[in-house]
């Protein structure tokens, strides 16, 4: 592994790139708890910090591009952030850096639900360079981290219908996600093949692999709906 070496890689459950990715995950949730614990009594503090925390963001993304960019690497095919974990990715930043409100409600989910599934089963389409390698724990983790940390520190919570809205919004996104992906020759969203990563979600040729996707979404949207309910229905009646 070099620093900007591009290689495709997918890491085993349990195998030492996998342990150490988790690690890094890890050491991220326990420095935004340390700061995020410190500040939560003082407003201007931890907007302060969450201005700081998107700005990081945005230079993690722009170092990522332009080194891309800069060794010839970068491409329409793998490097658009138009898969989900990379929406997120970006959503992540407008809920930081901009303090865009909105942007939670679609990171909720697919922040929660798909970092968890990239974190379990890692496949790394941007290289298998050192930096790559921490900037995919950095990320994937983080839109995980970054919802739960706007649920317990700043007290946002989707609404009992928000899951329905954003596998709406899921849906209606295939159709033209789909369209680049033929026009470009891409697969982004693995609309067009299934992710090389072994999961019982995923099953059979296309398209059917893409009703489990569907199927797989709902299921976990509902979960996690369930999982935070009595915050749902603690904050029922406010603004969604």
């Amino acid at each position: 592994m070099t620093f900007f070496q591009i290689e495709h890689a997918v890491y085993d459950m349990f195998s030492a790139p996998w342990l150490g990715g988790i690690a890094i995950t890890a050491t991220y949730a326990l420095v935004v708890y340390f700061f995020s614990n410190k500040l939560k009594h003082d407003d201007l503090a931890l907007t302060r910090f969450e201005r700081i925390w998107g700005g990081l963001l945005i230079a993690l993304f722009l170092v990522k591009h332009v080194q891309l960019l800069a060794i010839g690497d970068w491409s329409m095919t793998e490097n658009m952030e138009l898969h989900l974990c990379g929406m997120s990715r970006l959503l992540s930043i407008l809920l930081l850096a901009f303090a865009v409100r909105w942007a939670f409600f679609p990171l909720f989910f697919w922040g929660i639900v798909g970092g968890f599934h990239s974190l379990l089963t890692p496949e790394l389409t941007g290289g298998d360079s050192t930096f790559m390698y921490i900037e995919y724990y950095i990320i994937h983790g983080g839109i995980i981290i970054i919802p739960l940390y706007f649920v317990f520190v700043r007290q946002r919570m989707i609404g009992q219908w928000t899951w329905a809205k954003i596998l709406a919004l899921n849906v209606a996104m295939m159709l033209p996600v789909y369209a680049i992906n033929r026009l470009i020759d891409a697969n982004y969203m693995f609309l067009v093949d299934p992710p090389k990563v072994e999961s019982i979600l995923i099953q059979g040729p296309w398209p059917y692999y893409l009703i489990g996707f569907i199927g797989a979404g709902l299921l976990h949207y509902l979960l996690l709906t369930g999982l935070f309910w009595k915050r749902i229905k603690a904050n029922d009646g406010m603004p969604k």
